[in-house]
C-alpha cells in the first residue's frame, strides 16, 4: 500500500500553506519516499475522520495512521531507515526538536500577521466564517486590524531570525554540512509565507535567504510547487 499524506489546502488544492504539512511533505521527499497527497480544506475534516482527530497533517501508511508532523518524522525515520536520514544521531534529533518548537511558537507568532489575511482570501467561501471567528477569538482583534502594520510585522519577523543567521555563518545548514529535519522545520515554516504571499520576506543579502534558496534547490519537487504558486 502506498503512503498517503492528508494536508491542508486552500480553495485551489495546489495551494498548500500549512507549515506542519509542509514539514511532512519535505520529510517524505527527503527520504525519497513515494506518496500520494490528498488536499483537505477546513470544511473537509470528514476526509480524516478515520484518524480519530481533526488536525493535519495525517499520514496513512498501510494499516498505520500517524498524526502530528514531529511524530510523523520520527515514524518515517524509524520505519524507513534505508532512506536519507532526518536525524543522523541523538544530537541532531535534539537540535531538530528545538528548532521545530521555536518555529511552531516564537517564529510562527511573527509570521501570522504576514499570512492570516492572505489565507482568508485564498480559502473556500464556506470556510471563511470558521477561519475568521476562530482566529479573531484567539487574537482578540479583527483580521484586518491584525494585518494593519505589515512593515512592522516584516521587521519583527526578520529580527527573529537572528539566531539562525549566527548558525549559518559557521555552517551551510542548520544541521551541519547537509540538510536535516532541523532545516526542514524552518523551510516548511517559511513556505507558509511563500505559498500565500508575494511579499519579499527575506532580504537579498540575508544569509538566511541564501540558505532558503539552497534548500529549495535540494527539494525540486517542493520548489516547483512554490514556483507555480508565485507565477499564477
Amino acid at each position: 500500500m502506498s503512503i498517503i499524506l492528508y494536508e491542508l489546502s486552500a480553495k485551489k488544492p495546489e495551494t498548500k500553506f500549512s507549515p506542519h504539512c509542509w514539514k511532512t511533505r519535505l520529510a517524505l521527499i527527503h527520504k525519497n519516499l513515494s506518496f500520494e497527497g490528498i488536499a483537505v480544506q477546513f470544511g473537509e475534516k470528514e476526509k480524516i475522520k478515520f484518524s480519530g482527530q481533526t488536525l493535519l497533517p495525517v499520514l496513512s501508511d498501510g494499516e498505520v495512521t500517524v498524526a502530528d508532523s514531529w511524530d510523523i518524522a520520527c515514524y518515517l525515520e524509524e520505519n524507513y531507515p534505508k532512506g536519507p536520514s532526518l536525524f543522523t544521531d541523538d544530537a541532531a534529533k535534539a537540535l531538530a526538536e528545538s528548532i521545530d518548537y521555536w518555529c511552531s511558537t516564537s517564529l510562527s507568532m511573527y509570521i501570522r500577521p504576514l499570512v492570516l489575511m492572505k489565507i482568508y482570501h485564498l480559502i473556500d467561501d464556506d470556510d471563511k466564517v470558521y477561519f475568521r471567528e476562530s482566529r479573531e477569538n484567539k487574537l482578540g482583534m479583527s483580521l484586518e486590524e491584525f494585518d494593519s502594520k505589515p512593515d512592522e510585522a516584516l521587521y519583527l519577523f526578520r529580527e527573529e531570525l537572528s539566531a539562525v543567521r549566527e548558525l549559518l555563518v559557521i555552517q551551510p545548514y542548520l544541521g551541519g554540512l547537509e540538510p536535516s529535519y532541523a532545516d526542514i522545520c524552518l523551510l516548511g515554516t517559511l513556505l507558509w509565507i511563500a505559498c500565500v504571499s508575494d511579499i519579499v520576506f527575506l532580504d537579498d543579502n540575508d544569509i538566511v535567504n541564501s540558505w532558503y534558496r539552497r534548500m529549495l534547490d535540494q527539494y525540486p519537487a517542493a520548489k516547483s510547487i512554490v514556483s507555480q504558486l508565485v507565477n499564477d
